[in-house]
């Protein structure tokens, strides 16, 4: 066998081992594997660039399959992409419009807490949505001018982590911790934004590599948020990508809809190349007209994300 044909042998076999890792999903999706699932698409595009390269290195039929497999497993991230979003149209030109900023700035970025806080307040959002609050403490009576209205970092909770901030009064607020492992990290209330009543809520899940937690989280969230009628905007970290299987089941529970193009958010470094695991999120008769990233991370590991958003029909 030639060096040419044992390389093109093994990067089929390292291939074969990731797909049937990231097929598990369609049979019995395990919480050991959420990360890779909620890299489908790109591990999907990695294994197509490795099946090119062994097919180059020695041309066979099992090579084509696995090439074949593999933008499969791609095409069909692209469209499970697609299926769940919420999109302004051009008759929701003249609807009332509302925008958001979420963002989680990292709690050890202490020394930018004061340009974050110069940020937000010069943003321009109606609700801002922030996570690992922490280095924003020493600036919140800046931060009041701007955004009166607060849930976190002293109001209904103690610690300074979920926190929300608005232009409007936030009504039926509370706070809630989803599990034991971090308190405090659902945040739930009504607002009235250019004489409509909203729904508002901030979330920071568990990763999903510890255990069964983050679905758990989910379920919660999903039922306290049964409670709130009318249209509603959910906003936060959720560790993990809309392609993941129980992200999917989270859009089924709530009916709840996405963008249909989602910003790479984390890790920064890598740009276009990151991962979506912050998100947007309305439901009916909310839509989104369009969500982006902030053109700066301010020091934090995390992309922030400005939503414009509408209420259809009205």
């Amino acid at each position: 066998m030639t060096p040419r044909k044992i390389l093109s042998v093994a990067i089929c076999v390292i291939v074969s081992l990731v797909m049937l890792a990231i097929g598990s999903r369609y049979l019995h999706p395990h919480w050991l594997l959420a990360t890779l699932h909620s890299l489908q698409l790109h591990a999907a595009a990695a294994c197509i660039a490795a099946m090119v390269f062994a097919f180059i290195l020695y041309r066979n039929v099992f090579a084509l399959l696995l090439l074949a497999g593999s933008i499969g497993l791609a095409g069909h991230a692209v469209m499970m992409g697609q299926q769940y979003t919420a999109m302004a149209t051009e008759s929701d030109a003249d609807a009332p419009s509302i925008r958001l900023l979420s963002f989680n700035i990292l709690k050890e970025n202490r020394a930018n807490g004061e340009t974050i806080a110069r940020m937000i307040a010069a943003s321009g959002a109606d609700i801002v949505s922030i996570m690992e609050a922490e280095p924003l403490e020493p600036h919140l009576s800046q931060l009041g001018e701007t955004y009166p209205y607060r849930i976190g970092c002293g109001i209904l909770a103690s610690n300074c982590d979920q926190v929300m901030f608005s232009k409007t009064p936030l009504e039926r607020a509370s706070i809630r911790s989803l599990s034991p492992l971090f308190v405090n990290r659902f945040i739930l209330a009504e607002t009235e934004i250019r004489g409509h009543k909203i729904n508002v809520a901030g979330i920071h899940t568990t990763k999903p590599y510890f255990d069964n937690f983050q679905t758990v989280e989910l379920v919660k969230a999903t039922l306290a948020m049964e409670e709130m009628q009318g249209p509603l905007v959910l906003s936060g970290d959720f560790n993990a990508s809309s392609l993941a299987p129980n992200m999917r089941s989270f859009f089924t529970w709530t009916g709840l809809r996405t963008a249909s193009y989602e910003p790479p958010t984390w890790p920064v470094k890598l740009g276009i190349f990151g991962l979506p695991i912050d998100h947007v999120y309305v439901r009916p008769p909310m839509r989104i007209r369009s969500v982006s990233a902030l053109p700066s991370a301010y020091g934090s590991n995390h992309a922030g994300l400005m939503a414009e958003l509408v209420i259809s029909g009205q």
